[in-house]
């Protein structure tokens, strides 16, 4: 295990001896096909783009970047919903006692059926995407739905949730003090609790939810028509997202598995603490970071679990690598696409870009195996969710990155 404090740039960097692959059967090409099927039938459902940067692939010494575009995911500029209505449906149907793979979407709006989930109400903590997955997936099934959001959260967030029906509390608590009020809240009134967070005793919906994602790395390797990526780099909240790609891509490509990366803030880094402590651990305070969507202490268990055995190399940053990102993909190099990325969405490309670009972090780049021959694959989860705080870091230049050309 290497382990390295680059203290000069606020980052580090762990290198972990993971198996390599793994032997879990929830997060499945297989898996993905029933995922992809049932999502289909919802009219809302397109692929996003698989955005190629070519020119940004020669800046940085290898063969291909690739950028998976989720600002287009179903009108809501964030990848949640296909998670969510994906866990959500398959809760309701636990609930109706049929099975998810032998109906379609429309079974749910029937009246008969509808009349008998219009009364259910689905609770949840977010920091804002997982929220607004949540609303919009009551609000197609006539749910009634209650969100809970922590005390850093901006207005335009709390209204993105509010105009699509549901109610939100803004609590006085951080993302994991939230969460315990929802837990008591689901209990003491019966409501469903779906939440994209796993702890003992409440793990299967939340497995929905990352089974979900797995349609997006189905759509990711329909797109890369046959490009195999050698790294693919993932930020983590708590981790119910990534293990659904991750998990996905060890179990297609075998011994052949990219080399994986997880990112996160430098100050709720709690899979970077749970490596380098080798049991699963979290991180405390008030986790304030710009990047709303991983401001998160403590790892989902069963992605802590399956995670540690197929990732290679932690990372934790600080916002200005995020916020470096953010305008990188909004000022494309010439050929290039641009890509409107949030503040949770572009921090892996913005530290992997500094890695391969400046000297300085040369050590870690060989570290890491990459080199002229590198498929790195990334994907932008959120836009401009927050449209303020884009529009100064893209625009007006917020939170500069400055790394020197010297040793680290």
């Amino acid at each position: 295990m290497s382990d390295q404090k680059i203290e000069k740039f606020g980052c580090e960097f762990l290198e972990y001896p993971c198996k390599g692959n793994t032997d879990c059967d929830l997060f499945t090409p297989e898996v993905a096909e029933k995922v992809i099927r049932y999502s289909k039938t919802l009219k809302e459902y397109s692929k996003t783009p698989l955005v190629s940067l070519d020119s940004l692939a020669n800046e940085m010494g290898v063969k291909n970047v690739y950028v998976k575009d989720e600002s287009f995911r179903m009108g809501l500029n964030a990848f949640k919903s296909i998670g969510v209505i994906y866990g959500v449906s398959k809760v309701i149907c636990k609930i109706l006692g049929v099975s998810i793979d032998d109906i379609d979407f429309e079974y749910f709006l029937k009246p008969e059926i509808n009349e008998k989930i219009r009364d259910i109400v689905l609770i949840a903590a977010t920091d804002g995407n997982h929220g607004k997955g949540l609303a919009y997936a009551a609000s197609i099934l006539g749910c009634q739905c209650h969100i809970y959001m922590p005390s850093q959260t901006v207005p335009s967030r709390v209204k993105a949730i509010e105009d699509l029906g549901a109610s939100v509390i803004v609590t006085e608590h951080n993302y994991d003090g939230t969460l315990k009020m929802v837990i008591a809240k689901a209990a003491e009134m019966g409501w469903c609790h779906v939440q994209d967070q796993a702890w003992e005793g409440y793990t299967e919906t939340t497995n929905f939810i990352s089974q979900g994602y797995t349609a997006i790395a189905d759509e990711i390797r329909l797109q890369l028509e046959g490009v195999q990526p050698t790294h693919i780099v993932l930020q983590a909240g708590a981790g119910s997202f990534a293990v659904g790609i991750m998990a996905y891509f060890s179990k297609l490509m075998g011994e052949n598995k990219p080399h994986m990366t997880i990112v996160e803030p430098d100050n709720a880094g709690c899979f970077m603490k749970s490596a380098m402590n080798g049991k699963y651990s979290q991180v405390g305070g008030d986790l304030a970071t710009i990047m709303a969507g991983l401001s998160v202490g403590e790892p989902n268990i069963v992605a802590y679990d399956i995670l540690k055995d197929i990732v290679d190399y932690y990372i934790t940053c600080p916002n200005e690598f995020s916020a470096n990102g953010m305008r990188i993909l909004a000022n494309p190099l010439e050929g290039d696409d641009k890509v409107v990325s949030g503040e949770s969405g572009a921090v892996g490309l913005g530290v992997t870009h500094a890695i391969c670009t400046n000297e300085a972090l040369v050590n870690i780049r060989e570290q890491m195996k990459i080199d002229e021959r590198s498929v790195l694959l990334f994907i932008s989860t959120e836009g401009d969710t927050d449209p303020e705080i884009y529009n100064k870091i893209v625009r007006d230049g917020a939170y500069p990155l400055q790394i020197s050309q010297g040793g680290s």
